[in-house]
């Protein structure tokens, strides 16, 4: 900060002296002697010769010669008058001077309060160490500036640029509904700026415990109403899209802030992960899937911890090439399995190309995929493709 205001007084002091040199710089006064005042008093003498010639030869009488030679002294002394004010009137003007060297250091310094952002210049290294702690001397320092803008903008409330640089300042304080106060009544003043209600969503939502439903989504809204390609905005959009599930609505929004920023942005790097989990889970969540549970019954007899165990979903249709298969062994009983697509045995036979399906689970003795003959089995359905929680026991046998 001081290296800042170093530099500022450095210019307004140059400033001025460029501006008040010209105001305070004395020029010489005319002198007597220069060629212009010759002229005329050589031209005067002219004149006057001529009248007394006039008068001895009797063409001008003693009165008019008076007369005339009155009216000729006037004129040069206006002649001469005139001669001094066109080469001396540059003089000093020390009161203009005064008053610029008064009001122009002003004027800047204000011009900056209002157009600038002095609490950005505020850091803690710029305070004295021997005042206690510096944090809490930064804050107070902080706090005082930004209390004089909150005095400014309650006298002359109708500036939409100072109640925004007050809300960020509030914000900065972690003063949020301080904050959320400046940022309504900037967005009342500038309506159409989709930044200000981007920034209003974010305090708003702060102020619900980060939850962007409701006030902070419908500014979020109006300012990519405004603006479509508002940074925050979209940021904020996918969020809340994250935030109630909607992974396709956020993957979208996300997309589009990605389009926007610099490759290799730590914003863009962050966005892209954003991306890859929301795609990821996405993709994990629109996949067909059956989960479920197989438990071996007391009835269908004993069984071998080395039996090979399958489970399987079968067209409804009758066929007997399934659509998904799981292989384990007899000894993992009881079984949370899941089928889907990454199962099937071809890819123009999968779950996902279902409505409903049959499910079966098969101990075998041999290991062999064909079911034989005394082979332990439990079956269940037809159940919809994507069901969850479907329990099968394994309760008989396949017959000779």
């Amino acid at each position: 900060m001081t290296t800042f205001w170093l530099l500022a007084a450095v210019l307004i002091a140059a400033t001025t002296a460029c501006m008040l040199w010209p105001l305070l710089r004395r020029r010489a006064a005319p002198d007597p002697g220069t060629p212009e005042r010759s002229l005329l008093v050589d031209l005067y003498h002219d004149q006057l010769r001529e009248l007394d010639t006039d008068l001895r030869g009797g063409t001008l009488t003693a009165a008019r010669h008076a007369e005339a030679r009155d009216e000729l002294g006037r004129r040069l002394l206006d002649d001469a008058a005139g001669a001094a004010a066109g080469t001396g009137r540059a003089g000093t003007s020390p009161l203009l001077a005064a008053l610029l060297l008064a009001l122009l250091p002003s004027a800047a310094i204000l011009l900056y309060l209002h157009l600038g952002n002095p609490v950005a210049l505020w850091r803690a290294d710029d305070l004295p160490e021997s005042t206690g702690s510096q944090h809490q001397l930064s804050g107070a320092q902080v706090e005082g500036m930004v209390n004089q803008l909150a005095q400014r903008l309650r006298e002359s409330p109708g500036d939409a640029q100072g109640w925004a640089m007050l809300a960020r300042s509030y914000g900065v304080m972690e003063r949020h509904a301080d904050a959320a106060a400046a940022y309504a009544r900037a967005v009342e003043l500038a309506p159409d700026v989709a930044a200000l209600r981007s920034d209003y969503a974010d305090v708003l939502a702060s102020l619900s415990g980060g939850s962007l439903e409701g006030p902070p989504m419908a500014q979020v809204r109006q300012a990519l109403a405004l603006d479509p390609d508002d940074p925050k905005a979209l940021a904020l959009a996918a969020s809340a899209a994250a935030e109630r599930g909607d992974k396709p609505a956020a993957i979208g929004y996300w997309e589009h802030l990605y389009r926007l920023l610099p490759a290799d942005s730590q914003t863009a790097a962050r966005i892209a992960a954003n991306l890859a989990a929301a795609r990821g889970t996405a993709a994990a969540a629109q996949t067909p899937k059956i989960t479920g549970m197989v438990m071996l019954s007391e009835k269908a007899g004993r069984t071998q911890p080395g039996d090979t165990l399958f489970v399987y979903a079968l067209p409804t249709d009758g066929s007997r090439m399934p659509l998904a298969v799981l292989r384990r062994q007899a000894r993992d009983l009881p079984l949370a399995f899941t089928l889907d697509d990454a199962m099937a045995m071809r890819p123009d036979q999968r779950l996902s190309g279902q409505q409903q399906v049959m499910l079966e689970a098969r101990i075998s003795a041999s290991g062999s995929a064909l079911p034989k003959a005394g082979d332990l089995v439990g079956r269940t359905g037809p159940v919809a493709v994507g069901t969850e929680g479907i329990r099968i026991a394994i309760d008989g046998a396949i017959a000779p």
